[in-house]
């Protein structure tokens, strides 16, 4: 543990993979694109990750709001996004949009988190014992299908939640890619991958996400 105490967030370190502290992202853009928005939010999660920094703060939802607010259906779609990762940091918070369904959602997001805190818990422990990264890039699940090597906007919570966000504008739908093994949908569809999930349906209110039911993921609470 760092001698600062027992909860410390960083922006930068160097050879300190063995401390348990959160490093957080730098600021995100209240925007959706590659550029510093949403859809690099997933990607700079799997690279910390990957170097050996599990605990990641993927910092405000919505981005910083440094030129304009996140839209709503921003600001959702990152929450959603968010769910299944380390940490959840609230700087915009969701009563401050006019529409109602806002909040609504957010709290529907965050009772699915609360209902797979075990989950997270036991991945955050395993990281603590030898360094497995607490989300996983995709081919984490399976190394010798190359479908998953190029999957930037899926990530694995531990080995058997996958979480698949929308993260383009205006979008009520996606493609999805399952891997091996058998998989239930957010739904109760039980599906056999590897299967490509094409224009998977997912309104503005529903995070598409899967367990992988013959898996080693302890149960939700």
């Amino acid at each position: 543990m760092a001698q600062f105490g027992p909860l410390i967030e960083v922006r930068s370190g160097r050879n300190n993979q063995n401390l348990g502290i959160f490093f957080r992202m730098l600021d995100k853009d209240s925007r959706w694109g590659y550029d510093n928005g949403l859809q690099s939010l997933i990607p700079t999660l799997l690279h910390f990750s990957i170097v050996g920094y599990p605990f990641v703060l993927p910092d405000m939802i919505g981005g910083n709001a440094y030129g304009e607010m996140a839209s709503p259906e921003l600001y959702i779609r990152w929450m959603q996004a968010n769910v299944f990762m380390p940490s959840v940091q609230f700087s915009i918070l969701p009563w401050r949009y006019e529409d109602p369904s806002v909040v609504q959602i957010c709290l529907k997001v965050l009772q699915l988190r609360e209902m797979y805190e075990d989950v997270i818990l036991a991945a955050a422990k395993q990281a603590v014992l030898d360094g497995t990264p607490i989300n996983r890039p995709m081919w984490w699940v399976d190394p010798d299908d190359p479908p998953t090597y190029t999957i930037d906007d899926q990530y694995m919570l531990g080995d058997d939640i996958m979480a698949a966000p929308v993260v383009k504008e205006g979008l009520f739908y996606r493609d999805i890619y399952l891997p091996k093994g058998e998989w239930t949908t957010h739904d109760g569809v039980v599906l056999n991958g590897p299967l490509h999930l094409l224009n998977y349906t997912a309104p503005l209110d529903t995070l598409p996400y899967f367990i992988r039911t013959k898996g080693t993921a302890p149960s939700p609470k």
